[in-house]
């Protein structure tokens, strides 16, 4: 079924405000809902992921060797791929059964045993998974504009990056890979990755991700994240970017972006406009003597200048910001505060990427197979977030036009479990049956969808590990 939506009253400030959850004008907003009998950008997007998964030159490019997927077996390259995305947190025999009884292996095969899929999952190399994700982030940003389903907020992305830590399985292979975590309990070592991500705040997009040892958190922006930085977007950073050379890098190369500082035990210009009557200063701001070597060298200048502004939260804590956006008549304290204000949806993006799609559900305790489960989930948010998006919207649009009380939205809990039961559909068979799940996952979240609270806030319990684990394990899937 398909139908169009003209929300002509969305020209407001509110109404734009609340559509789109930022305050930019939008004189009209019009949708079409997906539908089986045109190519809609939704089943566009899929056709581009299936292309990319089924070119001959990709299984070239990402089998461990040459000689590997060769032969005409039930895991070839594109099932074996699926089938890491598939129930990825189920045990693997339970992957191998259900996506049987989904016809994932083709008609007349029999279901593979989970020691098949292990020996096939180690042919095919990890970044497979980090490249098609970037491929959706690509077509995402160049087809869904033309479909206004891209949110920017004066024209700009705001992407914040941020680390999260991860539990791994504790093998000699992750103790020689990645970070160990001693404690005062006897033999209470933990093994543990960092994960840096940037996500599109605006479009619960994850944008890039990786997962390395335990580090300082801009080691992983500069070796990972600033390949994929453009100069339309504003990086957004907590505390602890605080950093001078991440200032000069995002200044040398032509980012803009927007830094919480700490207020005390920092660079004295900061803690002088702290103790300023000033609200907002450009200062010139100078290297601090860890960099000195650098600018002996001539690789980083001995000061440079940035945009001090400061607000009071709502708990009357003072929140200094440092800032490249010079320009106060274009940028005023208000915007920095929605801005940085919108950093918390990284957060949020990790309690999903934790606890919904259960990543630290690790199959195998090989580094090869932590590094596939890693990015297999980050494709999986990715996939998802773009699929949904134009119901996202429908959604948020259909209730300002009827009215009600609360503006909804996809509720992504729920979703990513409807995702992952299309995926076979979606991607091992005929394009007509893709079509139709599609479709059919559209109509599944339209009817699975939740309110936007504004200014909700409830307080933080602190939990001991095992009622946050019967928390997350039980009493969460009640809500």
């Amino acid at each position: 079924m398909a139908y169009s939506l003209d929300v002509k009253s969305v020209g407001s400030a509110h109404a734009s405000s609340v559509l789109s959850k930022e305050p930019q004008e939008i004189s009209a907003f019009k949708l079409v809902q997906d539908g089986v009998g045109d190519q809609s950008i939704t089943t566009a997007f899929i056709d581009a992921m299936r292309e990319f998964l089924n070119d001959p030159a990709t299984k070239e490019t990402y089998r461990a060797v040459p000689s590997f997927f060769t032969r005409d077996r039930c895991f070839t390259f594109a099932p074996t791929c699926v089938a890491l995305l598939f129930e990825h947190a189920s045990p693997a025999q339970t992957r191998m059964l259900h996506m049987f009884q989904d016809e994932g292996f083709g008609a007349g095969t029999a279901c593979p045993t989970a020691s098949v899929f292990f020996q096939a999952r180690a042919k095919v190399l990890p970044n497979f998974f980090h490249d098609w994700a970037n491929r959706a982030v690509q077509f995402f940003y160049e087809a869904f504009p033309r479909a206004s389903l891209v949110t920017t907020w004066h024209g700009r992305k705001l992407w914040a990056i941020d680390c999260t830590r991860l539990y791994l399985p504790d093998t000699p292979e992750t103790r020689a890979s990645y970070s160990i975590q001693t404690n005062k309990v006897p033999d209470g070592e933990t093994i543990l990755g960092l994960g840096s991500f940037a996500y599109d705040v605006l479009n619960d997009l994850p944008t890039d991700a990786c997962l390395e040892k335990v580090q300082a958190e801009k080691n992983l922006l500069f070796d990972h994240h600033f390949e994929h930085f453009t100069p339309d977007m504003i990086a957004i950073y907590d505390r602890g970017y605080a950093d001078y050379a991440v200032i000069v890098e995002h200044v040398l190369r032509g980012f803009d972006f927007i830094i919480r500082f700490p207020t005390s035990s920092t660079y004295k210009e900061v803690v002088d406009f702290v103790n300023s009557a000033e609200n907002d200063a450009i200062i010139s701001l100078h290297a601090s003597p860890h960099y000195r070597t650098q600018v002996l060298g001539g690789v980083y200048p001995e000061a440079v200048q940035v945009r001090l502004v400061k607000f009071k939260l709502p708990g009357g804590e003072t929140e200094v910001l440092v800032t490249s956006l010079l320009n106060r008549k274009q940028y005023k304290i208000s915007d920095f505060k929605y801005i940085y204000g919108k950093r918390w949806g990284v957060e949020t993006g990790f309690n999903r990427f934790k606890h919904d799609l259960k990543v630290e559900c690790f199959s195998s305790g090989k580094v090869n197979s932590i590094q596939q489960d890693f990015h297999a989930a980050v494709f999986l948010q990715v996939l998802e977030a773009i699929t949904s998006k134009a119901q996202d919207w429908l959604i948020r649009a259909k209730s300002i036009q009827d009215g009600l009380e609360h503006v909804y939205h996809v509720k992504k809990s729920g979703a990513y479990t409807m995702f992952t039961g299309h995926l076979v559909g979606l991607f091992l068979k005929d394009e007509a049956t893709m079509r139709r799940h599609v479709a059919a996952f559209q109509e599944e979240i339209r009817m699975l969808k939740s309110p936007f609270r504004p200014g909700r806030h409830a307080l933080r319990k602190q939990l001991t590990t095992t009622r946050r684990l019967n928390y997350y394990l039980y009493h969460k899937k009640q809500g």
